[in-house]
């Protein structure tokens, strides 16, 4: 008779067998939750699917529309106990689509090569911002704190201001400093700057200045909200993410 199989080892062969079953038929709700998405001020009309193909339908993170997304988790980062979860939105006529992957390590969250073209609304009025352009950026957060950051950020302005060309928006890489996200964007000319800084609770600050002294600003730029500085006028907002201005 061949030896018979210890009764611990067949306990521990259950006990693998449900939790690779629990992994395979787990709901990517529950996924959305590990992966700290809930954190980061998201909210969904309906989320379906599994853990590894599922499908997140009107997504927004705070007052950023992402769309109907297709989700999945990434395998081998959960053996090290890292949640990664791959976000796409299929690029269409006049949608270039989005690409990210988002994850959750203890209390720490990341973003990483985040690509999309996201409408910022009139979550900066009044300043005169229509839409956000991320390329590869990637965010590291760690206890509420700006960890890392890097990749491009363009801003686009919806703005008719006369002396001014503001069509290719401002550009900037992404950073971190004393623990907060900062963007420093700026034209190409170089004479027109934002700055934009972002807080792990969500808090952010944007100023946007204008270098110069334009006869017509004098009349137009209060109008829109801007206050005279040496060297040109500046507009300044603060808020927080998901609040309605």
């Amino acid at each position: 008779m061949g030896k018979q199989v210890p009764r611990a080892l067949i306990y521990i062969l259950i006990i693998i067998g449900l939790i690779i079953l629990a992994l395979i038929f787990m709901p990517l709700k529950l996924a959305v939750s590990m992966a700290g998405l809930e954190d980061s001020k998201f909210s969904a009309r309906e989320i379906s699917g599994s853990i590894w193909s599922g499908r997140i339908e009107q997504a927004q993170i705070g007052p950023l529309a992402l769309g109907d997304l297709n989700a999945g988790v990434q395998f081998f980062p959960l053996l090290t106990g890292k949640v990664k979860m791959d976000l796409e939105r299929p690029a269409a006529p006049g949608d270039n689509g989005l690409t990210a992957t988002i994850g959750k390590q203890g209390n720490s969250l990341l973003v990483e090569n985040a690509t999309s073209t996201l409408s910022v609304g009139g979550q900066l009025a009044p300043l005169p911002a229509s839409n956000i352009e991320l390329d590869n950026v990637s965010v590291a957060f760690a206890g509420g704190r700006c960890q890392s950051a890097s990749g491009k950020v363009r801003l686009s302005l919806d703005a008719n201001i006369p002396g001014l060309d503001l069509k290719q928006g401002l550009l900037g890489n992404a950073m971190c400093e004393d623990g907060v996200l900062v963007l420093p964007l700026a034209s190409g000319s170089g004479m027109e700057e934002l700055t934009m800084k972002l807080e792990g609770n969500g808090f952010y600050t944007a100023r946007l200045f204008l270098n110069g002294n334009d006869r017509a600003w004098t009349l137009l730029l209060p109008t829109l909200g801007f206050r005279k500085v040496p060297s040109g006028y500046a507009i300044k907002v603060a808020g927080q993410l998901g609040q309605k201005r």
